[in-house]
C-alpha cells in the first residue's frame, strides 16, 4: 500500500467521522424545531400522526423490513469493527458476523425485488418518481425546514423518500459486489480462483494494473458505501420516529402500543400531513 493509499484512508475516516457529527448534530436541531413550532407536542403528547389510507400492509414487506434493519445494523457494527477494532479478539467473530449479515442482505433485496416487480402485490408503482412529485418536491423541503405546516401529499410516499428508495438498490448492488470482491481466503470449487480474481481480475484489475490494486479500491468504495448507509439510516430512523411514531411501532410488531395510544386520545389527524414514515427500500408502509 502506497503512502497515497494510506492518506486517502485517513482523510475517509476524518471525513465521514465529521460529515455524521454534523449529521447528528443538525437533527439534533431539527428536533428543537419541532419543539418550537409544536409538532413535537402535539404529535407525541396529543398523539396527532399522520392518516394512513387503504388496506394493512401485508406481513411479508414488514419481515423483509425487519430483515433488512436487524442485518444493516450487524453489517455497520462488525464493518467498522473491522476498520477499527474496538475490543481485543473479535475479528474473526466479526467477519463471520459480517458475511453473515451480508447474505442475508443480499438474499433479501432479490425477494424484495421480486416482490415489487413480479409478486401479486406487486408494488413498484408507488416508489416511482413522477412529474407531480419533482414539482411539489421545493414544497416538501420547504416542509421539513419548517417554512410549510404540511407537506403535498400525492401518494403512499413524497419525493424525497421515493429518491432515497430508488438511490438505495444501486446502492445495495454495489455494495454487495465490492464486499464478494473482498473475498480471498475462499476459492470458487473446481477452480483456484477467489471470488475478488472472478469479479475484478479480468476487468477492472488489467485496467488499474493489478488485481491487488484493484481490490483496495473494492475494498475504498465497500468503506464509502457503508458510511453512506449508516448516515442515511440514521436520518431515515429519525424521520420515522418523529414524521410517524405508530407506523414505526407497526413494522417492528409494536402496532399494539400505537393502538393503545390511539384509542385513549381519539384519531387525530394532523392537518394536511398525511404521508407515511419514511422506510428502507425493503419497507413497504
Amino acid at each position: 500500500m502506497t503512502l497515497g493509499m494510506v492518506e486517502l484512508q485517513v482523510w475517509l475516516d476524518v471525513a465521514f467521522t465529521s460529515l455524521y457529527v454534523v449529521v447528528v448534530l443538525g437533527l439534533s436541531a431539527h428536533f428543537v424545531g419541532n419543539i418550537l413550532t409544536g409538532r413535537a407536542k402535539r404529535r407525541f403528547i396529543g398523539w396527532e400522526w399522520p392518516h394512513h389510507e387503504g388496506p394493512p400492509v401485508p406481513a411479508a414487506p414488514k419481515i423483509m423490513h425487519f430483515q433488512h434493519v436487524a442485518a444493516m445494523i450487524a453489517l455497520a457494527i462488525s464493518g467498522m469493527y473491522i476498520r477499527f477494532p474496538f475490543f481485543d479478539g473479535g475479528r474473526t467473530f466479526m467477519r463471520y458476523v459480517h458475511y453473515i449479515a451480508m447474505t442475508i442482505v443480499i438474499i433479501n433485496l432479490i425477494v424484495r425485488l421480486w416482490y415489487a416487480f413480479a409478486s401479486r402485490r406487486r408494488d413498484y408503482r408507488e416508489f416511482a418518481l413522477t412529474k407531480r412529485d419533482i414539482t411539489t418536491a421545493p414544497q416538501v423541503v420547504l416542509y421539513y425546514i419548517f417554512v410549510k405546516k404540511s407537506k403535498p401529499h400525492l401518494g403512499k410516499y413524497n419525493v424525497m423518500q421515493k429518491g432515497t428508495y430508488i438511490l438505495f438498490v444501486p446502492l445495495l448492488i454495489l455494495q454487495a459486489i465490492s464486499g464478494l470482491a473482498l473475498l480471498t481466503s475462499v476459492t470458487i470449487p473446481l477452480t483456484s480462483l477467489t471470488p475478488r480474481d472472478i469479479i475484478l481480475g479480468w476487468n477492472l484489475g488489467m485496467l488499474v494494473g493489478s488485481t491487488d490494486l484493484a481490490g483496495w479500491w473494492a475494498r475504498t468504495t465497500h468503506y464509502v458505501i457503508n458510511w453512506l448507509f449508516i448516515i442515511l439510516t440514521t436520518v431515515h430512523a429519525y424521520l420515522s420516529v418523529t414524521e410517524d411514531l405508530p407506523a414505526f411501532l407497526s413494522f417492528f410488531g409494536l402496532g399494539g402500543l400505537a393502538e393503545h395510544e390511539d384509542q385513549k386520545h381519539g384519531h387525530h389527524e394532523e392537518e394536511g400531513s398525511h404521508e407515511p414514515a419514511p422506510a428502507l427500500i425493503t419497507a413497504d408502509h
